[in-house]
């Protein structure tokens, strides 16, 4: 701290009673004090010097001074002064109304200003009592602070002194201590004794500290095992003073403490308090044992078998009782279809908890997460549950094999087997399930039968490397209400699998397709479609593709289709069927292909038929021929980017406000990562993929329908 006069006054014998304060009255005034004895006219003269001091209560002043430029002697004979620390000057200070002098602080002797060998210069009063005076300025909270000068002999005329009242500067080196830390909301202080149970191994601890001098250098953090030797972080705070101590490495089961102080920058640092007092203050105690993976049970919904036979008591759209288990556990948390979705969470008593009244979110597989929590964090691993959900007693929706009106996906494995998927609303894909089965006795109780894998090449014939093309859309074996599905089998026959309603089919109950004669053979099919009713007769139409040509299959009664229709016009060897629905809306199906080369998706809009309800085919034959030509639906659908494209209904029938209302979807597989994604086409455009349904890699998958 530097700082200069505020005011200065002269006392002067010869004129006891005026004041000279600001070196006014003095003669016609004067900017030079006086100080000692002069003969010419006996004057004799004290004069004060009151400092502006900062305000530094709680400083610590490590050395102070005075000086002052004097700038006049009698002679260049030296002589002695002393400087004190005096009381407060005013406009009334006079020689006979001095301030105390209070306390002597230095004595120089000195001579400058009479000539070239004296000349002007500063004179400089330091020392520990000018320290000490400072320090009491500083712990009493002074604004200012007033030094007197007198000669030490005034009867002596070589004492005249004058000086340079401006000049005088006062300079005070102090610090003040940080103050103590104070901790940040959110970190761990559990005061000793007790502790705060966590269960990482790894704690941060945030906490902030002031500095009144601007000089906070560093926050140190003492921390280690209670009751063994601590180790220290020195962390730099922030401007603000905030600091941060990530402490790591601690052990299961011990107990830590913590405790901080801030430092400044001064020389030696000045060292606050420690936070909180006391060497083994915050204390946390580590717990990492997780508590044991979660015990599920219900007598509504009990888990899956390998058979397929076991199945909840209630159909979908029903509630159920389900109860989980672990030893310590304070809560568990459960999610549908993956543990990212939206889940529930349940406190738990003595480790055991109940939800009542569990709703599965849709008919046939369904799998369930359960995690168990402790009272400090530690999460269980997870427990997989899975349990099949009964139909609902409703006819299934458009592409729904489960009784939930929710599309489902018919898949051929890796491994050459058909597997049932449940969707979920808005298109996602999670629990799966055996498609299809055999029914044979137990060996243990031959009047009970139980359900069967096919056998091996059923779907997939390993030794000719082909593939069943499978395809599902409505209940084609009319009466029952359960979606069907047509398959081309790897030896080229062509069934229909009538559904149970289980999302499953019994593949001994398969019925033989007859076709027309003009019909190409199905061992030539590379596609199959199914699309329900689009010619209005009410009979369930397909696709097929056969090489470079493109049929239309309709009429469909008594396993016969009636009519076999060629799409001529176009060849279509390099084009996937990707549905055939109404897409813009006008009560008229629409072609929707792309071409798997250039990667155009296009949308050919049929015209209505005579039929009501129905459409032209003769309009989707050729892009001349349709209501506007061929419309780009989007780009960047060629096969090595989407490997595989399947349309089926609106998976949002209820959501009116949406622009892809109404407007059919499209499940696909990504041809670099085998993920699979769900599109929610408006009647203009695909547009991006809304989302990710599956980030598994699906690339092994033989086939979908």
């Amino acid at each position: 701290m530097k700082t200069p006069k505020e005011s200065w006054t002269i006392a002067y014998r010869p004129y006891p009673n005026s004041s000279f304060y600001d070196g006014t009255n003095f003669g016609s005034g004067t900017s030079d004090a006086r100080v000692g004895h002069e003969s010419d006219t006996g004057g004799l003269a004290r004069s004060f010097w009151r400092m502006d001091f900062r305000t530094i209560t709680g400083a610590t002043v490590h050395k102070a001074s005075f000086k002052v430029l004097n700038n006049h002697s009698w002679s260049c004979s030296p002589r002695e002064f002393k400087l004190y620390l005096t009381g407060g000057i005013s406009t009334n200070t006079t020689w006979n109304s001095q301030p105390s002098w209070a306390t002597w602080l230095d004595s120089n002797s000195f001579a400058h200003g009479y000539d070239k060998d004296c000349p002007d210069d500063y004179e400089l009063f330091e020392g520990a009592n000018v320290t000490a005076a400072a320090q009491k300025g500083a712990d009493n909270g002074w604004g200012n602070i007033t030094f007197g000068l007198r000669a030490t002999t005034e009867s002596d005329t070589q004492t005249w002194r004058k000086f340079q009242a401006s000049s005088a500067e006062f300079v005070a080196e102090y610090n003040r201590l940080p103050s103590e830390p104070t901790l940040v909301a959110g970190s761990i202080c559990v005061q000793s004794p007790g502790s705060k149970v966590i269960a990482t191994t790894s704690i941060s601890v945030t906490v902030n500290a002031k500095d009144a001098d601007g000089n906070l250098s560093k926050i140190r953090f003492r921390y280690g095992k209670v009751g063994q030797t601590k180790a220290d972080l020195l962390i730099t705070p922030n401007s603000s003073g905030t600091a941060t101590a990530n402490i790591t490495g601690l052990v299961n089961g011990a107990t830590y403490s913590w405790i901080a102080r801030a430092e400044d920058s001064y020389s030696p640092p000045g060292l606050s308090t420690w936070y909180p007092a006391g060497g083994e203050s915050c204390q946390v105690t580590i717990d990492t044992t997780a508590p044991q993976s979660p015990d599920v049970d219900s007598t509504v919904f009990p888990e899956a078998t390998d058979d397929g036979q076991t199945w909840a008591s209630v159909k979908f759209g029903g509630t159920g009782a389900i109860t989980f288990r672990s030893p310590g556990a304070t809560k568990f948390t459960y999610n549908f279809e993956g543990v990212t979705s939206t889940g529930g969470t349940v406190s738990a008593t003595n480790g055991t908890a109940t939800v009542s009244n569990l709703r599965p979110p849709h008919a046939g597989p369904n799998g369930l997460q359960v995690f168990a929590h402790d009272a400090v964090g530690n999460v269980s691993a997870r427990t997989d549950y899975s349990f099949y959900v009964r139909p609902r007693d409703k006819a299934d929706g458009p592409g729904d094999v489960g009784g939930d009106g929710i599309v489902d996906l018919l898949v051929i494995d890796a491994s050459g087997n058909l597997r049932s998927l449940s969707g979920g609303k808005g298109g996602d894909l999670y629990s799966t399930m055996r498609g299809s089965y055999i029914l044979r006795p137990d060996p243990k109780n031959p009047e009970v039968f139980k359900a069967h894998e096919p056998p091996a090449g059923y779907w997939y014939d390993a030794a000719t490397n082909k593939t069943a093309l499978i395809s599902h859309y409505a209940d084609v074996y009319p009466g029952d209400g359960s979606t069907d599905l047509f398959s081309v089998a790897p030896n080229g026959t062509f069934w229909l699998y009538p559904g149970d309603g289980y999302g499953t089919f019994n593949v001994e109950d398969r019925v033989s397709v007859k076709l027309p004669s003009n019909a190409p053979a199905p061992s030539t099919w590379t596609q199959l479609k199914a699309v329900g009713d689009v010619t209005g007769d009410e009979l369930p139409d397909v696709f097929v593709r056969a090489g470079a040509n493109l049929w239309f299959l309709s009429g469909y009664t008594g396993a016969t289709f009636h009519t076999a229709t060629q799409m001529t016009g176009e060849t279509w060897s390099s084009r996937d069927i990707v549905n055939l629905a109404d897409i813009d809306k006008d009560g008229t199906a629409d072609l929707l292909f792309r071409d798997v080369i250039s990667g155009d998706m296009f949308l050919r809009h049929g015209k209505p038929s005579a039929t009501p309800g129905g459409v032209s085919l003769g309009s989707l034959m050729t892009a001349a021929a349709s209501r506007q030509g061929d419309v780009t639906y989007g780009t960047g659908w060629t096969k090595s980017a989407v490997s595989t494209v399947i349309g089926i209904p609106d998976l949002q029938p209820d959501d009116t406000a949406h622009a892809s209302h109404e407007v059919p979807d499209l499940w696909t597989r990504d041809g670099a990562t085998g993920n699979m994604r769900v599109y929610y086409p408006t009647t203009t455009n695909t547009h991006p993929a809304v989302k990710t349904v599956l980030s598994v890699d699906w690339r092994s998958v033989k086939a979908f329908g």
